[in-house]
Parts: structure tokens; C-alpha cells; sequence
């Protein structure tokens, strides 16, 4: 049972009370309930529940509050999910961007791209960084910073990273748990990045070759 702060409730007795119709307080509820509670829901909006996830109406639009999708590495969440919406979750193809001085890099971000994008000095800076952290890593990893910087390097960290997730998710990411960035960022790999440079220069050697042999 979820309330709003307009309802003008009377007292009520339950034995939960959760505060935020967001996905994590649905979830809470949903269970608690199947497991013979009684539970009170507390969200503050009037009109919708959903948190984050929550789609909102506008001048006769649908928006999606942003650019989240349902994603997690835990099979028990994932079949929760399913149990709940076994007829309604729509599969899509997605494409991620990044916008970031005036250039475009996919998310999750591809090495090579990422490197190529930043030009020759920054793009050294992050490498330098990169190796750092992998030959030296944070060893007692706690929070979002120490777990991204780990994986990224202090550089690629503070630029793609940091301020995006602390206006995202409202607060400092030496605060955020280690744990959710492990469930929600995919890594870079050093040696992906240069396998993938190849690639790339052979594809492009290939076609200018196919291009000559055409013209021949």
C-alpha cells in the first residue's frame, strides 16, 4: 500500500513502514508482503511512483526519467523482475553516448576510441594512469572512486565518471558503495584497447587496398 504526503493519512498501524516509492522500496514491500507483512509505503510525490525509473507525463508525452534501462549481474534480481513482469519487460536495442567537449564516445566506453578521442597528451596522461592503478591498486576498496578508479585510472575516472554520477545520483562518489559499481560498470581492458587499435588499422588498411584493386 503506498501513500502520498497529500492522502491526509490518519495513524495506521503496520509492521513496516518504507520511505520512497522508488524501485528499491517496491521491491522492499513486494517481498515483505509475500512473507505476511503488513507494509506502508511512503513517497512524497502526488503523482507517480517509480523513483528514477518512473515515466512521467507531459503536454500528451511519455518521458523516461533518464537514460536508465533494467540491468543487473544478479540472477535473484533479475528473476524477481521477471516474476513481477513476466509479459511486459520489451527488449530494445540501445545506443549510449557520451558528449564530451564537443566529441561523442560510446558507453561503456571503448578503449581505443575513448583514447583516440582525447588527442595525444590527455590520451597519455589516462594510459599513465590506467597502468598505475593496475600495477598499483587502491587495496582496500570501499567505495565507487576506489572501485572505478581501480578499473579506469584516476584520469579516465575524473572525466567520465565523477561529476556525471555525483549529479546523477546526488551524492559524493567516496560515499557510494564499491559494491553497486561492480554491478553496473563494465571495465577496460588495456590489452582490448590495443587489440582493437589493430583491428581498426587493418580494417582500414584492407579497405584502402580493396579500394586500389577496385580502381585497377
Amino acid at each position: 500500500m503506498a501513500f502520498s504526503k497529500a492522502a491526509g493519512l490518519n495513524e495506521m498501524a503496520v509492521d513496516v513502514a518504507i520511505v520512497g516509492a522508488g524501485p528499491a522500496g517496491l521491491t522492499a514491500g513486494y517481498l515483505l508482503t509475500k512473507a505476511g507483512k503488513t507494509v506502508a509505503i511512503i513517497e512524497k510525490d502526488d503523482t507517480y511512483v517509480g523513483g528514477i525509473s518512473r515515466t512521467v507525463e507531459h503536454e500528451g508525452y511519455r518521458f523516461d526519467i533518464g537514460g536508465h534501462r533494467f540491468f543487473s549481474k544478479s540472477k535473484a534480481v533479475v528473476d524477481l523482475w521477471n516474476e513481477i513482469l513476466p509479459d511486459d519487460f520489451i527488449q530494445r536495442p540501445r545506443m549510449s553516448r557520451i558528449y564530451y567537449e564537443g566529441k561523442f564516445y560510446s558507453y561503456p566506453l571503448r578503449a581505443f576510441e575513448a583514447l583516440r578521442n582525447l588527442g595525444v597528451l590527455r590520451s597519455t596522461a589516462c594510459m599513465l594512469s590506467y597502468l598505475k592503478y593496475k600495477l598499483f591498486p587502491i587495496r582496500e576498496v570501499k567505495s565507487f572512486e576506489d572501485w572505478t578508479t581501480n578499473q579506469f585510472g584516476k584520469k579516465l575516472y575524473s572525466i567520465f565518471f565523477k561529476t556525471y554520477t555525483e549529479k546523477v545520483w546526488g551524492m559524493p562518489c567516496n560515499e557510494m558503495s564499491a559494491d553497486w559499481a561492480a554491478q553496473r560498470i563494465k571495465g577496460l581492458s588495456l590489452w582490448g584497447a590495443v587489440v582493437d587499435g589493430l583491428k581498426r588499422s587493418l580494417h582500414a588498411v584492407l579497405r584502402l587496398f580493396s579500394a586500389e584493386q577496385g580502381v585497377a
